[in-house]
């Protein structure tokens, strides 16, 4: 009875300090008392005489925010690497331009083993230290089941990679740290949909910057984490590959999770037709989708980034398209407006991409349904590559345009929410069927996905656009369209500068 009153009375510093993480005297106490309460000394079964299963699993998770383990890792320095090391490329002083060197790469053992090794070291104080900013935030937001989850995933996580040999000797141990590694990538594929939903219900007990200044800084931390696993676990599966067929593939471009040889082009019509598709499905018709330009660049980057990317900016465009059709009434009869709309008929989805010397005028062409084309241009610069996605949906609103970039904002109603108005007011195409499958796509990836209607689409592409040295900006035409400029920076140049 006496250790049933002590694990009551000991919970409340948690909530005096209103966050997740009290360093103050008290906390250090509560941490003696609590061991003392729940020391090695009782077994199992004796804990299970003092606590309901409920009260259990409150002081397990309450241990974990007095972790020791946790806060030594977290205030070790991070090691990072660059991304030339990582790709196995610094080893022998090669170059990311010879096809047989790449393809020796991703075969060699030693490689694999030097990654492997380094991302037993690494992760874990990584992980470390996003437990702990974890803790930090305001009690009442902690405690949101959707936050509370993600930051279950980080710690089982921890746990599980610290648990695992510190050494990493030979083929066999490598081959069980990444089967590690690829079950928990597999286990955070929802992360950034339940950080969205979780603050989405918090954003009134936080402000905005540190709202801001916490999901910027804990999604970069998660794109390092998840590269270095990633790369880890394709390296492995790439040497497995080469042993089973040591004459040289035709996959030799493909370093881990980085290609040295990738084509926007071919990319941008892959996503184009998986979003014209989801569109299809949601709205009866979709945009065609003109890709133009410098087609044929290719350029050393990282294809599940910019897939990621592709997809939400399209996405938006194609959406934001047909939207503005419906409201001006636009037809193939009538491309301008104020025309009587065609029945939905079956149509083949297109991405056409159109050289140099061919016919411009067809990005200016509405198809059967209406719609004016979204048009995509690809140029190659010296340093970087520039894609620009160009649509006539309507713009966006100049009081709507301060906030696009703002965590949780969108203009995607939720037809949950949708209610006293009128039905003219109400968008049929709620938050559970807008894309669905685009957050599948980029999650098979270990991304996360595109959050339609929880407005981390925006804020996300920056981010991941912004992380090997690019950017993204965005022009609004209010009533006509909108310019995305997406500027990528040419990895394969500064190879030994971008540092993970």
């Amino acid at each position: 009875m006496g250790h049933r009153l002590t694990s009551q009375k000991t919970a409340t510093p948690l909530i005096v300090e209103g966050s997740l993480l009290n360093t103050s005297k008290s906390a250090l106490a509560y941490q003696t008392i609590l061991r003392s309460a729940i020391g090695s000394s009782l077994t199992t079964t004796t804990r299970r005489g003092f606590f309901t299963n409920s009260e259990q699993k409150e002081v397990e998770d309450v241990v974990s925010f007095y972790d020791d383990k946790v806060t030594q890792y977290a205030n070790q320095e991070i090691q990072t690497v660059t991304l030339k090391t990582l790709l196995g490329l610094g080893r022998s002083g090669t170059t990311c331009q010879d096809h047989h060197q790449r393809s020796e790469a991703a075969g060699d053992l030693a490689i694999n083993l030097d990654v492997a090794r380094y991302a037993r070291k690494e992760l874990p104080v990584r992980l470390a230290r996003l437990i702990k900013a974890t803790q930090k935030l305001p009690f009442i937001v902690g405690t949101n089941p959707y936050i509370k989850r993600v930051y279950k995933l980080y710690y089982d996580s921890f746990q599980s990679i610290t648990a695992s040999p510190e050494e990493i000797r030979d083929k066999d141990d490598l081959d069980s740290f990444a089967a590690l590694l690829k079950g928990l990538v597999e286990s955070h594929a929802d992360v950034v949909p339940m950080l969205s939903q979780g603050f989405l219900e918090c954003k009134k007990y936080m402000a905005k910057e540190d709202i801001k200044r916490f999901l910027d800084d804990m999604i970069r931390a998660r794109i390092g984490i998840r590269l270095i696993a990633e790369q880890a676990i394709s390296l492995r599966e790439q040497r497995h590959e080469h042993e089973a067929s040591p004459v040289e593939t035709p996959h030799n471009d493909i370093v881990g999770v980085v290609h040295t040889e990738l084509r926007p082009a071919d990319l941008i019509r892959t996503c184009a037709s998986f979003v014209q598709e989801l569109c299809d499905v949601n709205y009866g018709s979709s945009p065609e989708v003109v890709i133009n330009g410098q087609t044929d660049t290719t350029f050393t980057y990282v294809p599940v980034h910019l897939e990621y990317i592709l997809c939400e900016l399209l996405k938006n465009s194609v959406r934001a398209t047909v939207e503005q059709s419906q409201k001006l009434g636009r037809s193939a009869l009538n491309p301008h407006g104020n025309g009587p709309e065609r029945r939905h008929q079956e149509s083949g989805n297109s991405a056409v991409i159109i050289n140099q010397d061919d016919d411009q005028d067809v990005t200016k062409r509405p198809n059967e349904f209406g719609h004016p084309p979204v048009e995509v241009t690809i140029a190659q610069g010296d340093h970087e590559v520039t894609i620009r996605i160009r649509d006539h949906g309507g713009g966006i609103s100049q009081e709507d345009f301060a906030a696009v970039f703002d965590y949780s904002f969108t203009t995607v109603k939720n037809e949950n929410e949708s209610s006293g108005g009128s039905a003219e007011d109400d968008s049929p195409y709620g938050v559970d069927n807008i894309f669905k499958g685009v957050s599948r796509l980029a999650m098979q990836a270990g991304l996360g996905g595109p959050i339609a209607g929880l407005g981390f689409g925006l804020p996300l592409t920056r981010i991941y656009a912004q992380y090997f040295g690019g950017d993204m900006h965005l022009i609004s035409l209010q009533g006509h369209g909108c310019d995305v400029f997406l500027k990528l920076k040419q990895i394969d140049e500064s190879l030994d500068d971008l540092q993970i």
